[in-house]
């Protein structure tokens, strides 16, 4: 590739339709734009012409790309390459199959995240927690892997396996064996199944307490969510619980639509804006309103994308009490551009905001994001109460009748039973509203503890990363130097004094406290 046919392909990459651009700016602008450019097509020149090993030239220029948008700190922006993109189109289209979880990239470890394993899903049922990093897949490390690469060695197949290596919060490590499958995923739940098998909603009959947990938005999520809601008006609920924990999102159509059901046409639900997008505001409606009943929302870390919008519309419009956790942060908006015979970028071009006008989306530097639970009613869970209480849910996720049969849910027995002090919390600021029309506090104010736990977390992942690598410098000093001669070593630097040795941590895999998700 010549270098001028270089600059017409990198143009095209990095300032989307380069020619419009150049007559709608100034000579001056155009000069400096052409100029940054030339930074990067000389730079690219040399590598190719004049490095010592002949490389690549796509491969070259795909790596200058990629790099680029690394330095966006973003892991929601990718570049997809022309044979990635055939994958990208077959997930956006359903027809894959996979383990049936949310990821993303954990930047300060640089490797893969679990954000939420969809229900029912085979990562689900295999044992992946929302939260776990993913130190390996069929035993290649995920350090400096990207997210394209991630997914691709976690898809395949329909039948064939896969074998992770996950650090679950609580710091346990463990193997996985994930066998891949089509993901069809039912995203409106009970709280149990009944004799027959079916999903009941109602929590406390006596009291008429209904309970919906909704695990994905799509488009069959605001069908089905519509038949439960129209069942609770028919059976006069009196309160309902919506459970939003461990939802990684969805289409933003299918929550403003649920969100109508809820909010009046004067009530905004979501608003999203960037730097070149203009704000579009989206409104609730008068014609769908569900009554005006007590609502509580449960939230947690990985509570994320469309959830955070619903949890928050829902709260800043004074429409549902919010218990549990602050939520992920996953407030962006990407737009696919696909670049003439060079694959496409998947770019972040928006935010979405609430309606108090925060920011949704964790950025670098930024102490809120997401959604917060109210005042008093924040509930943390450590990583082993998070792993005890999905335990119990994945145990009881096919029928157990006789477990259920003289089953009467109180917050006491919620506990007790499913080991569930954010749904215990729920119901009991429920009965205590219903009882004296005033919400009890049944938790702890979150803001100064938010704070505490977020540096905590900041701090951990800092010291396990160092962990880490001072783990493979160890087995690299090991293999240059043979097991015998290196015990000697560390031998000889014992006597050196308790200031010459550095012991890891030996609590590296048990927080001080639960901390939020980014």
């Amino acid at each position: 590739m010549s270098k001028r046919t270089f600059l017409f392909v990198l143009g095209g990459l990095v300032v989307a339709n380069l020619a419009f651009v150049a007559v709608q700016h100034s000579y001056a602008r155009r000069n400096g734009a052409f100029e940054q450019l030339d930074l990067i097509v000389d730079a690219y020149h040399e590598v190719v012409s004049q490095y010592v090993e002949e490389q690549d030239p796509n491969a070259v220029a795909e790596a200058a790309v990629r790099g680029m948008l690394k330095s966006l700190n973003d892991p929601y922006t990718a570049y997809y390459s022309k044979e990635e993109m055939e994958g990208f189109n077959k997930n956006v289209r359903g027809t894959f199959s996979g383990i049936g979880a949310e990821v993303d990239i954990d930047l300060e470890r640089q490797r893969l995240r679990i954000v939420s394993p969809l229900e029912d899903s085979p990562a689900w049922k295999a044992g992946v927690i929302a939260g776990d990093i993913v130190m390996e897949i069929n035993g290649k490390t995920t350090k400096g892997m990207n997210i394209n690469e991630c997914v691709k060695a976690l898809v395949g197949p329909v039948g064939t396996e896969v074998t992770i290596k996950v650090v679950h919060r609580s710091g346990k490590e463990e193997v996985i064996t994930i066998k891949r499958a089509k993901i069809n995923i039912q995203t409106v739940r009970g709280w149990r199944r009944d004799e027959n098998n079916h999903w009941d909603y109602m929590l406390d009959k006596e009291n008429k307490i209904g309970y919906v947990r909704l695990t994905q938005f799509t488009d069959q999520t605001v069908v089905a969510l519509n038949k439960v809601i129209d069942d609770f008006e028919k059976n006069k609920a009196k309160a309902v619980i919506i459970d939003l924990r461990f939802n990684p999102g969805g289409l933003l159509g299918a929550v403003v639509d649920i969100s109508k059901r809820f909010l009046g046409s004067n009530e905004r639900i979501v608003s999203t804006k960037g730097r070149n997008v203009p704000e579009t505001i989206s409104w609730g409606d008068d014609k769908q309103t569900f009554p005006d009943i007590p609502i509580v929302v449960l939230i947690n870390e990985s509570s994320a994308s469309a959830s955070e919008i619903l949890a928050g519309a829902l709260k800043d419009n004074n429409r549902a009490k919010l218990i549990g956790a602050r939520t992920f942060g996953k407030g962006s908006v990407q737009h696919v551009k696909r670049l003439e015979g060079q694959g496409a970028l998947k770019l972040t071009s928006a935010y979405y905001y609430l309606p108090n006008g925060q920011n949704i989306h964790k950025r670098k530097g930024k102490k809120t994001w997401g959604v917060d639970p109210h005042e008093g009613f924040y509930v943390p869970l450590s990583g082993q109460q998070i792993e005890d209480m999905i335990k119990i849910r994945r145990e009881n996720a096919v029928n157990d009748s006789d477990q259920f049969k003289n089953f009467i849910a109180t917050p006491e027995s919620i506990n007790k039973t499913f080991k569930d002090p954010q749904l215990a919390a729920g119901l009991k600021a429920i009965l205590g509203k219903i009882k004296t029309d005033k919400w009890p506090v049944v938790g702890q104010s979150g803001a100064q503890a938010l704070a505490q736990k977020g540096k905590i977390e900041s701090l951990s992942r800092r010291r396990d990363a160092l962990v880490e690598l001072l783990g493979e410098i160890d087995k690299e000093l090991v293999e240059l130097r043979g097991p015998k001669q290196d015990a000697s070593k560390k031998k000889g630097d014992d006597k050196k004094g308790p200031e010459a040795k550095v012991d890891a941590p030996k609590d590296k895999a048990a927080p001080a406290a639960p901390a939020p998700k980014p």
